[in-house]
């Protein structure tokens, strides 16, 4: 999806889903797998999938990133400035990351064992966490402010939007890890930063991997 201002300076917001790329590559690889919106259910090579993902977490994803938005961006900005007066103005997009998850799903033969696994993550993390673990899980050294003063948003929820399903969150200020299942036999695991500068790193697309990284770290 490209989202583009139509006034100058044409500011543009491009969301792109690495889980097609995944599913994309994996078509090529040969694999067979089984895609229920954003999580694969069943795959013929788990560790062969595995890989083709961790291709996102390499410096080598810069370049790619930039290609996918570089392929479609002019193109839909020509809709605001023409291509003659892209070319007289010499206009250029730099790109730098807002906001973006990572996750990682965890295949079970027995749904039964899925699910004990998963009731006893939810009864052990909940009676141990406390700021200072929750802030190492997130790997913070301090506690942060907001511009205003106040403390960032601290909280455990426990939902169960549907039958069946239960979804265990941890909030810290821009960064949220949840859990929750897929299916009959997927345990999801995701890390989201609602707006990256909350990992340190910079916000420039260069810094990409190392983002990835952060978000990984999480789930460990």
């Amino acid at each position: 999806t490209i989202a583009i201002c139509g006034h100058p300076p044409f500011k543009a917001m491009i969301m792109l889903n690495g889980h097609e790329y995944v599913a994309c590559r994996a078509r090529r690889a040969g694999l067979t797998f089984v895609k229920e919106g954003n999580c694969f259910t069943e795959v013929s090579d788990a560790a062969r999938l595995a890989q083709i993902a961790d291709t996102l977490r390499s410096p080598a994803a810069i370049g790619h990133l930039r290609q996918v938005c570089e392929r479609w961006i002019y193109q839909c900005l020509c809709f605001g400035l023409s291509f003659d007066e892209q070319k007289r103005s010499r206009f250029r997009y730099r790109y730098s990351v807002y906001q973006m998850e990572y996750s990682r799903n965890l295949l079970f033969q027995n749904g039964r064992r899925m699910e004990e696994v998963f009731d006893g993550i939810i009864d052990r993390t909940r009676t141990r966490l406390n700021l200072k673990r929750v802030m190492k899980i997130f790997g913070l050294r301090k506690r942060r402010r907001k511009n205003d003063g106040s403390t960032p948003r601290e909280q455990l929820v426990l939902e169960t939007p549907v039958y069946d399903l239960t979804v265990f969150k941890i909030h810290f200020g821009r960064l949220t890890l949840k859990i929750y299942t897929k299916g009959e036999r997927v345990l999801r695991c995701e890390a989201i930063a609602h707006h990256v500068e909350a990992l340190n790193c910079g916000r420039v697309l260069e810094k990409f991997p190392e983002m990835i990284g952060k978000l990984g770290d999480m789930l460990m």
